[in-house]
């Protein structure tokens, strides 16, 4: 794993690679997950350091979006109250090609309005849920 992304254009011509191992600003360790937003914003999930850096179209780093959402949603909490087997239930997956999808780390995604980013947290059991308006630092929702 090389730990970076890289730009490329429709026909696959070649333009930029950003990121490189590490835990610093614009240093990447296991990135699963890349979304752009409508101005060319880059979103990557930045599983290893638990995060999800944002880059310009150009590879420079702007901010980074991390932390705990404040409050569960109302069908997230009655699903952690009525299943606390649901642990047990993953690990009675035999076939190892469904397991390994299962187990893929995090996805990102922008929702219709393309105003809100959706991090897909399968470690956590989890989707974090960011604005992207001026303060989208903080994240809003856990689901």
């Amino acid at each position: 794993m090389n730990n970076r992304v890289k730009k490329f254009t429709q026909d696959g011509g070649f333009l930029a690679s950003f990121g490189c191992l590490g835990n610093g600003r614009g240093e990447l360790d296991r990135p699963s997950g890349v979304t752009v937003d409508p101005d060319g914003d880059v979103y990557i999930c930045d599983w290893s350091n638990e995060r999800v850096q944002v880059f310009a179209p150009d590879g420079r780093f702007i901010t980074t979006l991390r932390g705990d959402a404040t409050q569960l949603s109302h069908w997230a909490q009655m699903n952690v109250s009525a299943n606390p087997d649901a642990a047990k239930r993953r690990r009675e997956v035999k076939n190892p090609e469904i397991e390994w999808r299962l187990s893929l780390r995090v996805a990102v995604l922008f929702d219709s309005d393309n105003d809100r980013l959706i991090v897909a947290d399968t470690q956590w059991q989890r989707l974090q849920i960011y604005n992207k308006p001026k303060d989208y630092a903080i994240p809003t929702r856990t689901l």
